[in-house]
């Protein structure tokens, strides 16, 4: 089937350069030569004027906590719950419904961590680990069976670093790793069987990436520090 793929990235704005000399017969004398208006001639958006639109991800704010907290709700058989914090000011949650499903929350460093697990269904696995300066916060969710989750946060500055990661459906795997500082991405999967793989090295990177279908292929996307990126990806 067919696969479609519609990328969205917004950088710096293009420079102009400026010319001291007015093309040969002066095109713009009547409007419809490609340097008048800004536009390439074109008043609508498909002129060179154009650019995409900014890149939007929603981390939410969690909510506030000092110390350290560790919480654990399961409901079903052999589930498995693993919290480890020795960041300062710490907070964890994992609850798991259904059967067999394992989850760790490995917290570090020395800025605030925040993470958020929520497993339901049988055979899901999530591992997270988070470190450095600067707040981490976290939010992954997993809906279904034989899912597979791992994210890594590890923050360089005060800004700190935001993940919310969702995957819906059967044998899912999806990885995110974050290193720098003021990094946002929001990774989701809907379907069976897709694959997603995510890292964001530097500092201010964005990153809205969708997959909805089955048997998607990874991306395999990097940033390397002041990227925005907005991905669909269907099938």
């Amino acid at each position: 089937m067919a696969v479609g793929i519609i990328v969205l990235a917004s950088s710096a704005s293009a420079r102009a350069d400026n010319h001291d000399h007015t093309p040969p017969g002066n095109p713009c004398a009547k409007n419809n030569g490609n340097p008048c208006n800004g536009n390439n001639g074109n008043a609508g958006e498909q002129g060179n004027a154009h650019h995409a639109a900014p890149v939007t991800v929603d981390v939410p704010t969690p909510p506030p906590f000092s110390g350290r907290g560790a919480y654990v709700t399961q409901i079903g058989d052999v589930n498995d719950a693993r919290i480890t914090q020795s960041a300062p000011n710490a907070y964890a949650s994992i609850r798991q419904t259904g059967n067999a499903n394992a989850s760790s929350i490995d917290q570090r460093g020395e800025g605030d961590a925040f993470a958020d697990v929520r497993q339901t269904g049988d055979y899901n696995q999530s591992t997270a680990s988070q470190d450095g300066l600067g707040p981490s916060v976290l939010y992954l969710t997993q809906t279904g069976n034989h899912n597979i989750a791992t994210a890594g946060q590890a923050g360089t500055g005060a800004t700190g670093n935001g993940a919310v990661l969702a995957q819906t459906g059967n044998g899912n795997d999806i990885a995110l790793a974050q290193n720098g500082d003021g990094n946002l991405a929001n990774l989701a999967q809907n379907g069976d069987d897709n694959t997603m793989t995510a890292t964001q090295n530097g500092d201010n990177n964005s990153l809205a990436w969708t997959q909805t279908g089955n048997g998607l292929r990874d991306l395999g996307i990097t940033q390397n520090g002041g990227q925005a990126l907005q991905v669909t990806q269907t099938k």
